[in-house]
């Protein structure tokens, strides 16, 4: 079978949403299967302009030249996003042999409205793998509200893009049963729906016992220290209030470190408790090399996460999958039917706690700094994260559910 799939980015470029989809994407390779990927030629930053056309691992890739402003601005973005979408559609017109199915990511918004159309033109399936739902993460995020008619209209093109598709793909279910409030008002026949989680590096594993990790070392954290760790994104979507009130109910206990590793529109927040607050024992460092990354993971102690409630089903964060992958537990704060929450709760391997809810947050922070508690939840991750976020497992799934697919 051939498959091509549409997404902005690929590597070597680090965006997340390509280095999955190169994960999938070989696999089909490596199970004798064509698969071709369109994106751009410029990178995620827009410093970047790889070559127009390559094979990685028996993926062919044919990028487009598209405009290179990065996420530097909104409008930026915009200019970024429109300059793929008439490139794509110019290139996947021409492109031959026919694909038997054309599978778009998200990335840019809607891109599988083009990867419908061409499907059509070319009279093959067409399908989708759903990263961010869209107009929802614009809700979500206050660019639109609800009852407005962008958002409306949006909407519209959601259900017309998911229509008569032959499979749609989500993150988790939480995010299906959002998906399916576009499918059900869909006139046509409802496309084949099945949630599959993202999956961790498989170079991602524990530290081995009884050795010391360097950047502790480095970071001047003692053996005794029991380190609670954010790290990744400090987006708008995540919440730290509850982790700063306990952070600041705790400034009298030795031995607990809160440290926030990574950047994001968030981070100021951070920094200005750290400012207002000199006694809590609270560390603010950059995002890490992608070769530190196990190391930096295995530094710290509990892992922190969270998503607020609007959010909920417009995303799945992929925060878990390397954290499990290390073997380290977790606290997570949101609701309690998020995909995150059920994963947590299902294996054992951390603490979910509500909103604004304070006092157990304490408790679970408490808890956590008992060694045994520990070590408990962290086998128990590890072992979840060998049975559900497996890379194998998970891209075979995709490629069975791609290749049943209306069929």
């Amino acid at each position: 079978m051939k498959i091509l799939f549409i997404n902005q980015f690929y590597p070597p470029d680090m965006a997340p949403t390509g280095q999955v989809l190169h994960d999938l994407a070989r696999a089909l390779v490596h199970a004798g299967h064509s698969a071709e990927v369109v994106a751009s030629q410029r990178s995620y930053d827009g410093g970047r302009r790889y070559p127009a056309t390559e094979t990685i691992d028996g993926v062919r890739i044919r990028r487009v030249p598209a405009c290179g402003f990065g996420r530097r601005s909104f409008a930026g973005k915009l200019a970024d996003y429109a300059s793929f979408y008439c490139a794509v559609a110019g290139i996947l017109c021409l492109l031959k042999p026919r694909p038997d199915i054309i599978l778009s990511l998200t990335t840019p918004p809607y891109a599988g409205i083009l990867g419908k159309a061409v499907a059509a033109l070319r009279g093959c399936r067409h399908a989708h793998w759903i990263m961010d739902l869209y107009p929802d993460v614009m809700a979500a995020h206050g660019m639109l509200a609800t009852n407005s008619w962008l958002y409306r209209a949006l909407a519209y093109l959601t259900r017309k893009q998911l229509s008569g598709s032959s499979l749609v793909l989500t993150l988790g279910p939480d995010m299906e049963e959002k998906v399916r409030h576009y499918v059900n008002r869909s006139t046509t026949e409802a496309p084949t729906m099945k949630w599959i989680p993202l999956w961790g590096d498989p170079s991602l594993v524990p530290w081995p016992a009884g050795t010391r990790n360097p950047l502790r070392s480095e970071r001047g954290w003692g053996d005794d220290d029991v380190v609670f760790m954010y790290s990744g994104n400090m987006g708008l979507g995540h919440r730290f209030g509850e982790f700063l009130a306990a952070a600041a109910q705790c400034r009298h206990e030795s031995g607990i470190r809160w440290v926030f590793a990574g950047g994001g529109k968030r981070c100021p927040e951070i920094a200005s408790f750290r400012n207002c607050n000199p006694d809590v024992n609270l560390e603010l460092l950059d995002y890490v090399a992608r070769n530190q990354l196990r190391a930096h993971l295995c530094s710290g102690d509990v892992h922190l996460a969270s998503l607020d409630p609007a959010w909920q089903g417009t995303m799945v964060s992929s925060k878990i999958q390397g954290i499990f992958a290390v073997g380290r537990p977790v606290i997570f704060v949101g609701d309690r039917r998020n995909s995150l929450a059920n994963w947590i709760n299902e294996s054992g391997g951390g603490w979910v706690v509500a909103p604004d809810n304070i006092d157990a947050l304490v408790t679970a922070v408490h808890e956590a700094t008992s060694w045994a508690e520990r070590e408990r939840r962290s086998h128990a991750a590890r072992a979840y994260a060998e049975q559900r976020f497996d890379p194998a497992g998970n891209t075979q799934q995709i490629i069975d559910a791609i290749l049943n697919a209306g069929t």
